[in-house]
């Protein structure tokens, strides 16, 4: 079974982390997550909206692909 590897005050590096670790700051990063997560929405709708049969076509070549590649 492995272990951890201790640093010099004999903790881990997860104690490590968990010893700093601040509720606050994890809120924040789960909203920045969040807010990167729908821009991104955002951002492929709007390119679907402005380009549908480019984003057909690539669906449907990649379906194409994933069918012959799960077929062997």
């Amino acid at each position: 079974m492995a272990t951890e590897p201790q640093g010099p005050d004999g903790q881990g590096t997860a104690a490590r982390i968990l010893s700093n670790f601040n509720p606050e700051d994890a809120e924040q990063m789960l909203e920045q997550g969040r807010e990167a997560v729908d821009q991104a929405l955002n951002t492929a709708a709007e390119f679907i909206k402005e380009r549908p049969i480019v984003c057909l076509a690539g669906a449907l070549a990649l379906g194409y692909l994933i069918g012959k590649i799960a077929s062997r």
